[in-house]
């Protein structure tokens, strides 16, 4: 047996890279039954170092493995210059991570990776980070019996296995919420909400599609500002999170897009919850801008039955206010509307005490967890 390390570099290897998940997925009838495969073309973009904008305070490596002439699993190596300013630390990341049920081949991709990520200067590897966290992150390991949400990620269990076989350590771990509508006690919630918008002095309003640039700089303020503290955060770039903002338009509800605002007209917190298109994609198999992928896609879109509530958060001052109520009402009133009744809030780090409390207090069940596992290298 024979194991080769080939690096990326071309378009076409690219391309190849990205659809070598289908062999893993496509031949384990267990696995292709939950499994969503990526959009091809936005794997594309994201893997493009000329134009996604992370990678202007980024650099990339990607990598395939080949047994015995055959491809048999992809990795990409991230230097995350800005992570390592404003955390202090020498941390590179792993992610885009397919193998085959293979020790040997895991473990000479993670060591392709590491090589790389070590002749940077970094002194730990951390993954699966693909290729941000700010994308898609973190590795399954509990509720592999339903697909995955919109820019969720889902992986083989034994996947975990070859990353703890390689020496690697769970650093944190992450939290999926299914929450059922039906279950929620709207009513309470309601009077909860306009207690909290009354004492404070608040108001909500839905995103304005067609003041959509202003509206981008109200939610960038609230995102960089209510997770600065949190673990592993980077703020994005104003490059990033308008490129970010402009890939999912659309796809957007404005009527899942929240803003409070004080008095003064003042934004001080948002919500961000997105239909889970995954629901359609499932049936596109990564290309739903083809003819024919795109009548499937538009066909399968109508019985979105799903929301994912991304991003959830308020300005510092305003924190243990209540204004998460505000936002869950709106959230569950207009879903229930519309005949919509599940939604998962994703992802929650399993250490977000105040996340899961809220989670809890609205029915919610904590039905997927992953972990991101770091090594010293």
């Amino acid at each position: 047996m024979s194991i080769e390390i080939r690096r990326v570099t071309t378009k076409h290897e690219r391309k190849q890279f990205i659809k070598f998940a289908w062999k893993v997925y496509r031949n384990d009838q267990e696995l292709n039954r939950n499994w969503v495969p990526p959009v091809i073309s936005d794997y594309m973009k994201t893997l493009d170092t000329g134009s996604y904008p992370l990678y202007e305070h980024a650099d990339l490596a990607m990598f395939t493995a080949w047994k015995d002439g055959v491809m048999a699993g992809t990795i990409a190596a991230v230097q995350n210059r800005r992570h390592n300013q404003i955390h202090e630390d020498k941390v590179g990341f792993w992610g885009f991570f397919e193998c085959i049920n293979d020790q040997k081949v895991a473990d000479a991709l993670f060591e392709a990776a590491a090589i790389w990520l070590k002749s940077k200067g970094l002194d730990a590897m951390r993954g699966p980070v693909s290729p941000s966290m700010n994308d898609q992150c973190g590795m399954l390991t509990k509720g592999y019996d339903s697909p995955p949400v919109f820019l969720m990620l889902y992986n083989p269990p034994y996947y975990n296995d070859l990353c703890r076989n390689a020496g690697h350590k769970v650093a944190q771990e992450l939290l999926a919420w299914y929450i059922d509508q039906k279950l929620i006690d709207i009513e309470r919630l309601r009077r909860i909400a306009q207690h909290v918008m009354k004492r404070e002095g608040l108001s909500v309003r839905v995103l304005d599609m067609k003041n959509f640039d202003n509206e981008i700089e109200n939610m960038r303020e609230i995102y960089n500002g209510a997770w600065e503290k949190n673990w592993g955060f980077v703020p994005m770039t104003d490059k990033e999170f308008d490129f970010l903002a402009k890939s999912l338009k659309p796809i957007a509800n404005p009527n899942y897009v929240y803003f409070v605002e004080d008095s003064n007209g003042r934004t001080i917190g948002f919500s961000l919850s997105l239909p889970d298109i995954n629901q359609a994609l499932k049936h596109v198999n990564g290309n739903p801008f083809t003819p024919w992928g795109l009548v499937k896609y538009l066909w399968y879109k109508r019985n979105i039955s799903m929301v994912r509530t991304i991003v959830m958060g308020v300005l510092p001052e305003y924190r243990n206010k209540g204004i998460d109520s505000i936002l869950n009402t709106w959230i569950a009133d207009y879903g229930g509307k519309h005949g919509v009744f599940s939604s998962e809030m994703s992802w929650v780090l399993k250490s977000n005490e105040a996340m899961s409390k809220l989670a809890q207090v609205i029915g919610g069940k904590p039905y997927k967890e992953y972990v991101i596992y770091e090594k010293a290298i």
